[in-house]
């Protein structure tokens, strides 16, 4: 606490009048981070409503691999730093991720309901897609050597459009064996 009071010339005390200890800069820290990310993902895909649901969903891992592209220090500071906060710190972090996979979840179920996509459980697929965005963040090191942030994000979406695309023939035959196996 010193050396933050020193770096942000201010006072021991002063700094305590606002924090009343480092877990609480590291939770305004990361939840500002958390929250400003899950509200701007909840409005970019409010605005992508009146898209088709392949469109939307290219459009919003874009914007999603974009906000980690542009925060990657606060990225990678909330994963190795959560786990020093109390539990329900912990959980308002995780309620704030919770939002952004639950804006895939609904667009990837949109998709389904539309017969765009053909996908089981779109929970799942809403989770990978998250983890693929904070990869680029958390595996920067090694994924600059292999791929552009523009290239990345291409084949990370190809990847999951495979994953999730109706195809009439192989989609038919699924959901006949997923009904003669219950």
């Amino acid at each position: 606490m010193r050396e933050l009071a020193k770096a942000c010339e201010m006072s021991s005390g002063a700094l305590y009048h606002y924090f009343g200890s480092k877990e609480e800069i590291l939770y305004s820290i990361i939840n500002s981070a958390t929250s400003q990310q899950a509200g701007s993902i909840e409005d970019y895909a409010n605005k992508l409503t009146t898209v088709g649901p392949t469109r939307a969903l290219i459009e919003l891992m874009r914007k999603f691999y974009e906000w980690h592209d542009n925060n990657q220090d606060i990225t990678l500071f909330a994963y190795q730093e959560t786990k020093n906060l109390p539990g329900n710190a912990q959980q308002s972090i995780f309620d704030s991720e919770a939002r952004i996979s639950t804006v895939f979840e609904k667009l990837l179920t949109r998709g389904i309901e539309e017969g765009e996509f053909n996908i089981d459980d779109p929970r799942l697929i809403a989770h990978d897609i998250v983890v693929l965005g904070h990869a680029w963040a958390l595996r920067r090191w090694h994924l600059r050597k292999h791929w552009t942030f523009k290239t990345y994000v291409k084949e990370q979406t190809d990847a999951i459009l495979r994953t999730v695309t109706l195809d009439k023939n192989t989609g038919a035959a699924s959901r006949q064996r997923k009904e003669s196996s219950k």
